[in-house]
């Protein structure tokens, strides 16, 4: 009966962890379309600005979700794993107050770019994590450390060479996201045991 249980228990939070890593790649998605919108009619001050607020707040939270599902899956265990996994939470709660902040402002936040370096951070850490536990094969095993590699090799020398930072860049952020989700997403569909014997 304890075995039932468990494996009952096991595939519900597997199906989480699913549906996390779905909301994850819708997540990645929405950024590169929000930001492609973004470097084409969002300027600060205006109302075109403000109202894309709304569709980042909600990809802030998709890929808040998803980091839940990364930490649920188990993909990144052990001391690192879970020091990044905390860094990268930190990062993405302090994303979603900065897209909120940026709607109260109708302006860029100082909190984006701090939610960008701590998600960098916690990201390539748990990125090291998932290679050194070898749980996940394939392109899969590489997403985590994509996705926090990426602003320190593509976004943030945008700002260091131009002191300014590059709409496209950030929109390009969100492909590293989209194949985290579908990693994600692919790892638990593959893991989930056969109803047939």
């Amino acid at each position: 009966m304890d075995n039932v249980q468990s494996g009952v228990g096991h595939n519900r939070t597997l199906g989480k962890v699913r549906t996390a890593g779905a909301l994850c790649a819708v997540g990645g998605a929405g950024w590169v379309v929000t930001g492609v919108l973004a470097s084409a009619i969002g300027r600060p001050h205006t109302v075109a600005y403000a109202l894309l607020q709304v569709p980042w707040i909600i990809v802030q939270l998709l890929l808040l979700v998803g980091v839940v599902g990364l930490a649920f899956s188990g993909v990144a265990s052990g001391w690192l794993g879970g020091i990044g996994l905390g860094i990268a939470l930190l990062g993405r709660v302090v994303f979603v107050l900065a897209e909120i902040h940026s709607s109260i402002l109708v302006d860029d936040s100082i909190l984006q770019p701090v939610g960008a370096v701590i998600t960098a951070v916690g990201m390539t850490l748990v990125g090291i994590a998932v290679l050194r536990r070898r749980r996940w094969g394939g392109w899969q095993r590489f997403t985590p450390l994509l996705a926090g590699v990426y602003p320190f090799l593509v976004m943030f020398p945008f700002v260091i060479i131009t002191d300014d930072a590059n709409i496209l860049a950030i929109a390009g952020w969100g492909l590293p996201w989209f194949l985290l989700g579908y990693a994600i997403w692919t790892s638990v569909a593959e893991e989930r045991p056969s109803r047939v014997s």
